[in-house]
């Protein structure tokens, strides 16, 4: 397979993202697969050093979710890869089977959510756990996608129906009792969505070849566009630096 190497600098281009404030496209998988498809992979980079993590005061219900605790809203390794960046190439009609799976599992554990970013295939049901022996609130917040309020029991779940998550967008979730705790849904448009790893590292694979808009999130960064030229059999290996 032949690589194309990139390695883009993208102008940052921060703004606030409109979470599920246009229809999805609709989007079929092609039988059989795609035939010949292209690769876009990278890392996710911050520019310059990374600050020190904010600490979160925990105040509730200390003998269960224990100490006060870094903040996991950016999380950078030791050579500057962001962890849990969402790639996107939304303008694709048809493509790839999802890899997502129909059914998701999101919990709360020792007062944390995990995992923090979640990907969600769209119309997908899903289940939320409370695997702490402590109540819970968890709430949700979006822009018509899916919101709830509603209060937990410990060692309880809450179902979420097929087809209540209603379209595609970016779902802030958070705990009414245990305020350092944050999440964040993200529904995804097409399967070429992926998250990046501790490192940085990404990898969107079997696109069909053409000229796309490349997509990057960040919950604390924002969010950046870019042209990717997708080639049959080949691959683009393009690095992604963000900055605050």
């Amino acid at each position: 397979m032949k690589v194309i190497r990139s390695n883009i600098v993208i102008p940052i281009c921060i703004f606030i993202f409109a979470a599920g404030s246009a229809e999805a496209a609709s989007y079929t998988v092609l039988e059989g697969g795609v035939d010949n498809g292209g690769t876009v992979r990278g890392r996710i980079i911050l520019h310059g050093s990374p600050p020190p993590p904010r600490m979160l005061t925990v105040d509730e219900d200390m003998e269960v979710c224990g100490d006060n605790r870094p903040s996991e809203e950016l999380v950078v390794s030791d050579t500057g890869g962001i962890k849990n960046a969402v790639l996107s190439i939304d303008d694709i009609q048809s493509g790839k089977a999802w890899s997502l799976p129909d059914e998701f599992v999101y919990h709360q554990e020792k007062c944390k959510f995990n995992p923090r970013v979640l990907l969600i295939k769209p119309k997908a049901s899903g289940v939320v756990l409370n695997n702490d022996p402590v109540g819970h609130n968890f709430h949700t917040i979006s822009r018509g996608i899916y919101n709830i309020n509603k209060k937990m029991k410990s060692e309880s779940r809450i179902t979420v129906a097929k087809n209540k998550i209603r379209r595609p967008g970016v779902i802030r979730v958070k705990c009414d009792i245990h305020s350092w705790m944050k999440g964040w849904w993200i529904v995804a448009r097409t399967p070429y969505t992926v998250l990046s790893d501790e490192n940085g590292n990404f990898s969107i694979t079997d696109i069909p070849p053409g000229i796309y808009t490349f997509k990057t999130w960040h919950e604390k960064l924002g969010e950046t566009e870019q042209t990717v030229v997708i080639k049959a059999g080949e691959t683009t290996e393009t690095d992604v630096v963000l900055e605050l």
